[in-house]
């Protein structure tokens, strides 16, 4: 049993695309049909020379289009899965990938949640490695003195994402490794993502998510706000959770247990660009099989996915 893992756009990096449309013949076809959706401004994103992520739309349209890439070619190889999941801006692909959305409504979805989002205002986030959740609210709790702050994101027992206003998540970090020996990493620098500061950010949005081509999904819908599957999977609802996911954390630690305490013998695979998701498993947590279909910066991506495929293949 596979369960497909999505990534958001923490798993950016500017030669993300060159890698998806050399590791199979599959997946340039999803540029010819991004072309149909963004027209000239698809050169932005396909360039040889590598994908610029100058603006939060950039950064939000190049993970999608390369995790959709990769989702194309496993798909060619008929390796698909019944389950799946996203992370963050993962959940629209995880939303095409169960049916609920064709890929062009949710590219041009994705493209107008990156231009919101670059009107937000202005905050910061970080992954704070090394602590417990206990101690991360705790410290979250003190900072709020210092401005806006909240914890975005629960990924994993000692792996947590903390947002909000530059000078609360700056004290925060600070206080995290000098007081209890975390490591934190700033992962954006403009958005404050998934706290209430985005507010007016998922009021901007909404309306393109009523406007959305919804349909009713052939899968199991599993959004970030909840951590367990959604009962209702018709329009209201994915209107309705994708405007909370801009303002509430993410709970990628409660969907993965949720997952792995039914299917301890799956293999989790990462479908996208990096290997964030697969790094959050180990000895402090969970420790299932996985598979990435990204083998990074100075692998062959075509050789990559050939042996990964052969691996998934041996497995079933």
């Amino acid at each position: 049993m596979r369960i497909l893992m999505f990534p958001g756009q923490s798993s950016a990096d500017s030669q993300m695309l060159v890698r998806a449309s050399a590791m199979h013949p599959a997946s340039t076809t999803v540029i010819r049909r991004a072309t149909d959706v963004l027209g000239d401004r698809a050169a932005r994103y396909f360039s040889p020379g590598g994908t610029p992520l100058e603006s939060n739309r950039d950064v939000q349209l190049s993970v999608f289009l390369a995790t959709q890439m990769h989702l194309a070619a496993l798909a060619a190889e008929q390796l698909d899965s019944e389950w799946s999941l996203g992370l963050s801006l993962g959940e629209y692909s995880h939303l095409v990938h169960i049916g609920a959305l064709p890929f062009e409504s949710a590219l041009q979805l994705v493209d107008a949640r990156g231009a919101t989002y670059d009107t937000s205002p202005p905050g910061m986030m970080a992954a704070v490695l090394a602590a417990d959740l206990d101690t991360v609210e705790t410290v979250v709790r003190e900072a709020a003195m210092h401005g806006d702050i909240a914890v975005s994101n629960y990924n994993a027992p000692t792996q947590h994402v903390i947002a909000g206003d530059a000078a609360a998540v700056t004290w925060a970090s600070r206080r995290l490794e000098d007081e209890h020996l975390a490591h934190t990493v700033v992962i954006e620098q403009r958005v404050p993502m998934h706290t209430a500061l985005l507010a007016g950010v998922a009021s901007g949005f909404l309306p393109d998510l009523e406007r959305a081509a919804w349909q009713t999904p052939a899968r199991r819908y599993l959004p970030n706000v909840l951590g367990s599957w959604s009962a209702d999977s018709g329009r209201s609802a994915f209107v309705a959770r994708l405007t909370d996911h801009v303002t509430r954390p993410v709970r990628w630690r409660e969907s993965i247990e949720m997952i792995f305490g039914g299917h301890p013998e799956a293999t989790f695979v990462e479908v996208g660009p990096g290997s964030v998701l697969r790094n959050m498993f180990g000895r402090r947590w969970i420790r299932p099989a996985t598979a990435g279909t990204d083998g990074g910066a100075g692998a062959d991506p075509a050789a990559h996915f050939s042996a990964v495929v052969d691996a998934l293949r041996a497995n079933s």
